[in-house]
C-alpha cells in the first residue's frame, strides 16, 4: 500500500530544513509530492519567492506541483509549517524551520496552529509549548544532517556571520554602523532572510548588506553551511540563535527589544537564555564588539553548550528515523486515527463557536449603528422643535416689546 504524503514547501530555508526527509519519503511505501505556492504575480515580492523555490526543487531532481494542480487530490499526511486549506489531506503536521520560541506573538496564535494534529519539534522548548495545540513529538535539526564543522585559519580574521530577521524593529542605519563597526576586527559575512531578499518593501537593507559585507549570501545559500563556517554569529530576534546552539558555534544578540515578539505576558526563549547569562545581548551598536568578544570566552562557551544540551538533548537527534515514526504512527495507529477524528470535531466546534460569536458581534454592530442613526435623527428633531420653540417664544417678547413701545396695552 502506498501512502500520498504532501510536503508544503515556501522558501528555500524550508526546503533546507527537510532536504534529507524529502529524499527518504521518494521510496516506498510513501508515494510523496512537493508542493509549491502558485507562481502569481504580486506587488510585494511572494511570486519571486515562489518562483525561485520551484526553480531550487527541480534543481534538485524534484517535479514540484503548484497549489493550482492538486485540486482534485487527498492526501494522507501533509507536512507543512503553515496549514493551507488548499492541500486536503486527513492529517497535518507541522514541521519547524526555526528551533526555539522567538516569535510567538507571530507564529503561536490559534488561527496559525489549532488545525495541526501533530508537531515536529526540534527542542525542548517547542515540545511543551506547543502541547496546547495537539501532540508534540522530539525530531532532529536536519539542516546539519551529516555535516561537520568547518575549521578556519588561524592565520586570519575571525569569522562573524551575522544573519538579521527580516521584520525586526533596528533600523537601516544602525544596521549598517554595525557592519562598519564588526568589519574592523573581523571578517563580516551576511546572510540575509529570504524576507529580506524577496519582500521589496526590504530592498534597500539588501542593498546595504550586499555592498558592506565581506561575503553576502542570499537565500539559496543554507544558513547552516554559513554557521558551520563562522567563529561566532550575531543574530538579532531570530531563531538562528537555536542554529549555532545545535552546533557549538558561540552566539551574541544585538536586538534593541529581546521580547519584541513576546505574547501577552510569555516571554522569548531569548530573553531567558539572556536573563540565565547564557546569551551575550547589546541593544547598542557600541556595544556590539564587547559581547562578540564575550561570546567567544571559555566560560561563555561552556555555558552556551551546557544550555544547548537542555534544549537539544539525545532523544531528538534521530536524523529522519524520528520523522518517520512520526508519519507512520499517524497513519497506522488507531488511536491515532480516532484523535485525529476528535481533533478535527473540537476544532470544527471551536470554529462553529467563533463564527457564531463574530456574526452576534457583527449583528450587535449593526443595530447599535441603528440606534445611533435613530438617536441622530431624534437628536436632532429635538433641536429642531427647540429651535422653533424658540422662534415662537422670541417673536412674542418682539410682539411685546413692541406694544410697549408704541404704548398699546
Amino acid at each position: 500500500m502506498k501512502y500520498k504524503i504532501a510536503v508544503h514547501i515556501q522558501s528555500e530555508v524550508q526546503f533546507f530544513s527537510l532536504e534529507p526527509l524529502l529524499n527518504r519519503l521518494k521510496k516506498p511505501p510513501y508515494c510523496l509530492d512537493v508542493i509549491v505556492d502558485d507562481l502569481v504575480g504580486d506587488v510585494l515580492g511572494f511570486k519571486e519567492m515562489a518562483t525561485k523555490i520551484y526553480e531550487l526543487l527541480l534543481k534538485n531532481n524534484y517535479k514540484p506541483l503548484k497549489i493550482n494542480e492538486i485540486k482534485n487530490k487527498q492526501y494522507d499526511i501533509c507536512l507543512t509549517a503553515y496549514v493551507e486549506e488548499k492541500i486536503k489531506a486527513n492529517c497535518y503536521l507541522k514541521f519547524e524551520y526555526g528551533t526555539l520560541n522567538i516569535k510567538p506573538s507571530l507564529t503561536y496564535t490559534p488561527e496559525m496552529l489549532e488545525g495541526f494534529h501533530g508537531f515536529l519539534c526540534q527542542s525542548t522548548i517547542t515540545r511543551e509549548l506547543l502541547k496546547v495545540y495537539g501532540q508534540t513529538f522530539p525530531v532532529d535539526n536536519l539542516r546539519f544532517y551529516k555535516k561537520t564543522r568547518k575549521k578556519g585559519n588561524k592565520n586570519s580574521k575571525k569569522i562573524v556571520l551575522f544573519a538579521v530577521t527580516y521584520n525586526g524593529e533596528e533600523d537601516i542605519k544602525e544596521l549598517e554602523k554595525a557592519i562598519k563597526t564588526l568589519k574592523d576586527n573581523y571578517s563580516v559575512i551576511i546572510k540575509a532572510h529570504h524576507g529580506t531578499t524577496y519582500l521589496k518593501e526590504h530592498s534597500k537593507k539588501k542593498d546595504i548588506f550586499r555592498e558592506l559585507a565581506d561575503e553576502y549570501y542570499g537565500p539559496e545559500v543554507s544558513l547552516s553551511d554559513l554557521i558551520l563556517k563562522a567563529d561566532v554569529c550575531l543574530f538579532d530576534n531570530s531563531s538562528a540563535i537555536g542554529e549555532a546552539m545545535y552546533v557549538n558555534v558561540p552566539c551574541a544578540i544585538y536586538a534593541k527589544n529581546l521580547d519584541y515578539f513576546k505574547l501577552g505576558d510569555m516571554h522569548t526563549t531569548q530573553y531567558w537564555l539572556v536573563k540565565a547569562g547564557v546569551l551575550p545581548w547589546a541593544n547598542k551598536v557600541e556595544s556590539i564588539e564587547n559581547i562578540i568578544k564575550k561570546a567567544m570566552s571559555k566560560e561563555n562557551r561552556i555555558a552556551q553548550k551546557e544550555a544547548a544540551m537542555m534544549l537539544f538533548p539525545k532523544e531528538f537527534k534521530t536524523g529522519t528515523d524520528g520523522y518517520l515514526k512520526v508519519i507512520d504512527y499517524f497513519l497506522n495507529d488507531q488511536t491515532a486515527r480516532e484523535y485525529i477524528i476528535l481533533h478535527d470535531y473540537v476544532v470544527k466546534q471551536k470554529r462553529l463557536e467563533f463564527r457564531k460569536e463574530k456574526e452576534d458581534n457583527e449583528r450587535f454592530r449593526k443595530e447599535n449603528e441603528e440606534l445611533r442613526q435613530k438617536l441622530e435623527v431624534a437628536e436632532a428633531k429635538i433641536l429642531d422643535d427647540s429651535k422653533k420653540k424658540l422662534y415662537k417664544l422670541a417673536d412674542k417678547i418682539y410682539n411685546l416689546e413692541g406694544r410697549i413701545i408704541n404704548g398699546k396695552g
